[in-house]
């Protein structure tokens, strides 16, 4: 059977909306064959046609064939996530009892393992119109019960392997739960069995087309919560859109990429930078299900395809897979092999998401021959500041605004009326004008641009105290911009320690004890202080079988910080707790060493 040139040309004009559900009946008449090269042929046509309605999933069509996913079930083309994503769309549907094709922006929590169930979950949340709520499979229940609540979804979509977690909190909540059985290629061929799969793959009969997406609601992540309950940052397909093509166009996307993907799928870092990205392009992303040091060195050493040429983490991964090199490739021809490999084969290596010790990225130049590129971003703005992809990377430094941000660095002069910030700088992709006399000069750094998230879920009055009268989004992050390029200099609130006049940086005080032999990890805190108003007290953990006094750490430190830099406080931890991301809560830190006494 074939399809009439006016059931392609409907089937076509519905395609660039949503999911093809407009006249999806042409599309369930035709053979699998015509399927496929309906989808191959005309995606791309489509999506260029009417390009405000571009998203992930409607740039499958441009590279139908190409490897998407590789994870521990098997390996998945880029028409397997569609048609799977599909399928998926139709059961949501049902699902919410919504036959008109339009959820209508309602939440969609997603509770998936780092595997292909995740992107097929956002990509059908996505189609269906909904906003996809993602889950950290490692919170307890308590915190996802209040993310589902304080989201006000309506449907859990979760992995099989987490039905039993989560569905207790769905009946708990009176939100219905849809139970993915988990998707496995990895007795398929690509022939016969997929082409089978194709012919039957269901596809939705709703009649809703989206005509612009960019203003839609796309995706809610939940921030860490340093003061109060984490807030939902809600962000859209436009925002959405901007944030990637930014980061595709500054750091080469290609095709040709292939990225290892270790990281949560509940932060930005996971969602956008090493899975939205690369599927954006038609690149490859092999997904494992959790960190584990030999099998990242196993896969950045592989020779076979796909090759990993990409490689994303955050500094405490970079800290693991260093002491793995350490303890287990001791020979000299073992090291220089590695370095062969990792200097010849993967182009790019990007560390984030926490500030970068120094002496990692010395450690990690001297094992790979890369130097890690660092960047700024965080949950409210994407990514902001990034050093280039070719060009000197300054350790410490962020480098420059990515293309269409728009950046500032002002201090806040509050009155009883309202505030008025001082500008010290302002720049963006091109150049920063710095104000005469203030080159160095610490201040807050604000950010524009169409890469801004829209709110605060449900939180007007935090939404509307997050931005300057003139529309900056107030980061919360102390910088200052000096030889030509920004550094971040930690959160106003707890990295910056005011002791007797002076304005101290923890995260400078930290890459400098980082390179005590004896310290393996360490969080500085402005602990209160009588005289001083604040003292600086250094949080410690010890390498194995070393020890450590306050004296000898002064006398150490002497020589490479300032005087009233110098740590007046040593306290030895046998480990400083990190979260998912490799961040330190120095609140919590704070709370345990120094507890405010009871009235």
């Amino acid at each position: 059977m074939t399809m009439s040139c006016r059931m392609l040309s409907r089937f076509l004009r519905c395609a660039a909306g949503s999911v093809f559900h407009h006249y999806a009946h042409c599309w369930s008449q035709c053979t699998c064959a015509v399927r496929i090269k309906v989808l191959q042929k005309n995606l791309s046509t489509t999506t260029s046609l009417l390009i405000r309605t571009e998203q992930v999933f409607t740039k499958a069509g441009n590279f139908p064939d190409r490897l998407a996913i590789v994870d521990d079930n098997g390996h998945y083309t880029y028409r397997d996530l569609y048609l799977h994503s599909v399928d998926l769309s139709r059961k949501i549907h049902n699902a919410l009892e919504c036959f008109d094709g339009d959820i209508k922006e309602q939440r969609i929590s997603i509770l998936c393992p780092n595997n292909v169930s995740y992107v097929v979950a956002q990509w059908a949340s996505w189609m269906s119109g909904g906003v996809v709520v993602p889950l950290c499979k490692n919170h307890p229940a308590a915190l996802l019960k209040y993310v589902v609540q304080d989201s006000q979804s309506t449907l859990i979509i979760v992995e099989k392997n987490y039905a039993e977690l989560i569905t207790a909190i769905a009946d708990r909540l009176g939100v219905k739960c849809l139970v993915l059985p988990g998707y496995n290629l990895s007795q398929e061929s690509s022939g016969t069995k997929r082409l089978e799969r194709c012919a039957t793959a269901p596809v939705p009969d709703a009649s809703y087309v989206v005509t612009d997406w960019r203003n839609r609601g796309a995706m809610i992540l939940y921030t860490s919560g340093t003061t109060g309950p984490p807030k939902g940052v809600l962000t859209t397909h436009g925002i959405l859109r901007s944030q990637v093509t930014s980061l595709v166009k500054q750091w080469e996307w290609s095709q040709d990429d292939v990225i290892l993907h270790v990281l949560p799928l509940h932060h930005l870092h996971g969602v956008l930078n090493k899975l939205m990205c690369p599927l954006w392009v038609g690149a490859t992303c092999v997904m494992l299900p959790e960190f584990n040091a030999q099998r990242v060195w196993d896969y950045l050493l592989k020779t076979e395809v796909p090759r990993i040429n990409v490689f994303m983490a955050v500094p405490t991964i970079y800290a693991k897979l260093i002491a793995y090199h350490t303890k287990h490739f001791t020979h000299s021809h073992a090291k220089d092999f590695i370095y062969s490999v990792c200097r010849n084969n993967i182009r790019l290596m990007v560390s984030g998401s926490s500030a970068l010790p120094e002496p990692i990225l010395e450690k990690w130049k001297e094992i790979s021959g890369h130097t890690l590129l660092e960047r700024y971003g965080m949950t409210e703005i994407g990514m902001a500041l990034s050093n280039p992809v070719h060009g000197v990377r300054i350790p410490g430094a962020v480098g420059t605004p990515l293309p269409g941000v728009e950046v500032c660095i002002a201090v806040e002069n509050s009155t009883k009326n309202h505030s008025v910030y001082t500008v010290i700088a302002e720049g963006n992709s091109t150049e920063t004008k710095v104000r005469p006399g203030m080159e160095g000069k610490e201040g807050e750094l604000l950010v524009k641009g169409h890469s801004v998230f829209r709110e605060y879920w449900n939180r007007t009055k935090e939404t509307k105290e997050s931005f300057t009268s003139d529309g900056w989004f107030k980061t919360g992050d102390t910088v200052c911009y000096r030889d030509g390029v920004y550094w971040i200099l930690g959160r106003t609130s707890v990295d910056i320690i005011k002791t007797g006049g002076y304005k101290i940086s923890a995260l400078d005080i930290e890459r400098h004890l980082l390179g005590h032999p004896s310290i393996a990890d360490v969080a500085v805190i402005g602990a209160p202080d009588m005289t001083w108003g604040q003292k600086v007290v250094a949080v410690v953990q010890l390498q194995k079988g070393c020890s450590l006094s306050p004296k000898e750490l002064k006398e150490w430190a002497k020589d490479r910080l300032a005087t009233y830099s110098l740590p007046s406080e040593l306290i030895l931890m046998e480990e400083i707790p990190r979260n998912h991301m490799g961040k330190v809560n120095k609140k919590d830190l704070l709370k345990l060493f120094y507890p405010t006494p009871s009235k």
